[in-house]
């Protein structure tokens, strides 16, 4: 398929294999499916693997991009006609946003469903600086597995501290970065959406104040206890306070939804700021919200310029304007086949 550079649908009964397509820019980017953590539960019955290729065509260069995963979670990645080292070279080149019935509600979801999208936000800030973030995991892996043996002096956990000072503040300094730029368009966005409350959006860095690598060294007899590193940068967090509760706590079920809404936009629109320009996947909107507050998602998402690849059972469903509807690549979708209109 060769899409267009704004608003791509893809329309079909249930079951014609429209979310087919979201799911092959997902492994391309991100090297999962957004719906479930089962790789192999996608793969044809028939075949003993999948293949997703991709074509980045950005202002200046274009890209190759092809991932090959078995159903042992076997990889194989190539960038440009050579193999590409790890699933980061393929993420820079290609961020990949998403609202599907199947994404977490990043605000009463887990600690570790908000560093995700922090993460992401970090990752990309930092111009797809994915080392640090190894770095990081293999130190706080280190650490860990010293912890759990029992036998320890300073001099053991020292080397790995230090590990998690370097790359955990890096990491820090670029989520920082990405919550300041998404806190004051996640306000916009509230009061565009007609929420009528206001928010407040706090980041927690996850040791407190104070160097890192001094706080590690100054919990090390807590840690040995609880055989674990008990703080630092992955127990990092943020979230969302009304008049000093937690919205997840006081916020209706239809609020929530407004609001998580408005903080994947909100990360759309802070993206598209820094020249970030990800491509942003809705699987079936009609599903999820009604027609007039769709209209309005539509108006934020066209304005934001990106390239939106969008999946219902009919155009109607989808929600875009008839302007927007009239210049939107348009393909059909039956028994696993695509054809344009």
């Amino acid at each position: 398929m060769s899409l267009g550079p704004s608003v791509n649908l893809w329309v079909g009964e249930n079951g014609a294999g429209k979310t087919s397509v979201l799911e092959a820019v997902s492994i391309l980017s991100l090297g999962r499916s957004f719906a479930t953590s089962r790789i192999k539960s996608i793969i044809a019955l028939d075949q003993p693997s999948l293949t997703v290729f991709g074509r980045i065509q950005g202002q200046h260069q274009e890209h190759r991009l092809a991932v090959q995963v078995n159903r042992d979670d076997e990889r194989k990645l190539r960038l440009d006609g050579a193999a590409a080292k790890n699933q980061v070279s393929l993420s820079r080149l290609l961020p990949v946003l998403q609202m599907t019935p199947h994404s977490v509600d990043v605000i009463t979801g887990s600690p570790g469903d908000r560093r995700r999208f922090m993460d992401w936000g970090a990752f990309h800030w930092s111009g797809g600086n994915g080392q640090s973030f190894n770095a990081l995991r293999r130190a706080l892996l280190q650490r860990n597995s010293l912890l759990r043996s029992g036998i320890l002096n300073g001099s053991d956990l020292a080397p790995w501290e230090q590990q998690i000072g370097l790359h955990g503040e890096e990491i820090d300094r670029w989520r920082r970065e990405f919550v300041a730029d998404v806190r004051p368009v996640f306000d916009e966005l509230l009061v565009e959406m007609e929420l009528g409350i206001e928010l407040e959006l706090v980041y927690r860095n996850g040791w407190g104040d104070g160097d890192l690598t001094s706080t590690l060294e100054g919990q090390r007899a807590r840690d040995i206890r609880a055989r674990s590193t008990l703080s630092g940068p992955h127990r990092a967090d943020f979230e969302l306070v009304r008049d000093g509760a937690k919205a997840g706590d006081t916020l209706s079920r239809g609020q929530l939804k407004v609001s998580n809404l408005a903080l994947v936009l909100a990360q759309l629109q802070a993206s598209t700021k820094r020249g970030i320009a990800p491509v942003l996947c809705l699987d079936d909107p009609g599903a999820e919200l009604d027609h007039r507050f769709l209209g309005r998602v539509w108006e934020i998402v066209v304005g934001s310029g990106a390239q939106v690849l969008a999946t219902g059972i009919t155009v109607d469903r989808v929600g875009l304007s008839e302007g927007q509807a009239r210049v939107a690549e348009v393909f059909h979708v039956k028994h696993g086949r695509i054809a344009s209109k």
